[in-house]
């Protein structure tokens, strides 16, 4: 785990910043400093998961009660165009109906908070500052029937689709919420860790942490994280990626050239 193989180094990073909040701490509002255990994450053959390890501090003027505040920290990325299909059973079977396709759809989302969110800020302001997955813009849906044309669905139906996306997104581990997940040590450092399934897409990623105090943003920091293919697999995925052609043809002729090997290995028994 990421926190485990970063303990020593993040502990000491945590107390530099309580360090550098208390020593410049004066009459001004509150604010963040923050950062990541690592803005980079290498996926190979054996990548299982890992864990992303973000802390922080708040500068604060000694007189404003700690307890006022919240934290929540959102880690969202990369977006892509997600269709989503709903099934019917025509004569028995199942097959693909229609579908809808959201072309602004966070590939990971996760959440992290001091407390439940509903407690934290009102609907407006989660609303507002669009925390939450279901306050997230998945842009303008494109509705697409069984024969290929579109067509309009209202509204309920299209919430539905909707709903079902987010679901299994859910299921795969790739939208997470933690109410709790950001502890606070003392008054001043807080840290929070994240979950990364072994199903992350690849690409640039968003950590996004929010100061509240009386369900009031009062300032925001983001830090870049980026998560990209290693090793071999990254040539591979590249590849594919870039120049499909030349994979294709590569992939056929490493194909044909192991069959031919196995049979003539199995041909001299």
């Amino acid at each position: 785990m990421a926190f485990r193989r970063t303990g020593t180094s993040a502990l000491l990073a945590l107390l530099t910043l309580g360090a550098f909040a208390l020593g410049t701490v004066s009459a001004r509002a509150a604010r963040l400093v923050t950062d990541l255990s690592q803005h980079q994450v290498s996926i190979r053959s054996n990548f299982t998961g890992t864990e992303i390890l973000l802390f922080g501090a708040v500068e604060a003027p000694q007189a404003e009660r700690a307890v006022d505040r919240d934290i929540i920290v959102v880690v969202t990325g990369p977006t892509r165009t997600v269709k989503v299909r709903r099934k019917e059973q025509m004569a028995g079977i199942w097959v693909n109906h229609d579908s809808v396709t959201y072309p602004n759809v966070p590939g990971y989302h996760a959440i992290a908070s001091t407390r439940p969110l509903e407690v934290i800020a009102s609907p407006e302001t989660l609303r507002e500052q669009r925390i939450g997955i279901e306050n997230y813009e998945f842009g303008d849906a494109v509705a697409t029937g069984i024969d290929g044309t579109q067509e309009f669905l209202p509204p309920d139906t299209e919430r539905d689709f909707w709903k079902a996306l987010i679901r299994n997104k859910r299921r795969d581990g790739l939208y997470l919420t933690d109410p709790g997940g950001v502890i606070f040590l003392g008054q001043t450092l807080f840290r929070a860790t994240l979950d990364l399934p072994a199903t992350v897409p690849v690409g640039l990623y968003t950590a996004k942490v929010y100061l509240l105090k009386d369900g009031k943003v009062v300032d925001t920091i983001s830090s870049p994280l980026y998560i990209d293919k290693g090793g071999i697999e990254r040539f591979i995925y590249r590849l594919a990626y870039n120049n499909a052609l030349l994979y294709g043809l590569i992939a056929v002729i490493g194909a044909a050239f192991f069959g031919w090997l196995a049979s003539a290995v199995l041909g001299r028994r």
